[in-house]
């Protein structure tokens, strides 16, 4: 499974004296597996046994990272029910890897994620969306 969400929390951190976080990525896991609760509650046990103590809770709540952000956002867009920058290519989530790939001879990050699928303009973007397809009806 790859997550691109870790990878640009894990590639916004430093370790002491300006040297990058190496990455998290300890193995790989099926989604399927991940989306199966039972196998998840194995595969993070699994994580505990392989890192001693295991990564703490911070590790599992490392999404909460992005709603601040995004509320951050938000807040400095003045809280707007409409945002000229939803899912603009400033908003998508990228972690800083540029280097590191071109090095190891692997091509540009590509990722569909962005800021704004945590902000709380994005469920307004996505009410209108499917009124629009009427799907349901949407007032403001």
């Amino acid at each position: 499974m790859y997550d691109t969400l870790l990878d640009v929390a894990a590639s916004r951190h430093e370790y002491a004296y300006e040297k990058p976080h190496p990455g998290l990525r300890m193995f790989r896991v099926k989604q399927t597996d991940w989306n199966d609760t039972r196998k998840r509650l194995d595969i993070i046990e699994r994580l505990k046994e392989e890192t001693g103590d295991g990564l703490g809770d911070e590790f599992y709540a490392v999404k909460e990272t992005f709603k601040e952000d995004a509320m951050t956002c938000w807040k400095q867009h003045n809280r707007t029910k409409n945002c000229d920058e939803f899912k603009s290519d400033r908003k998508r989530l990228m972690p800083d890897t540029t280097a590191e790939r071109k090095s190891a001879g692997f091509a540009p990050m590509q990722s569909n994620r962005f800021l704004c699928e945590f902000c709380p303009c994005g469920s307004l973007v996505m009410q209108r969306a499917r009124a629009a397809k009427g799907i349901y009806d949407f007032n403001e």
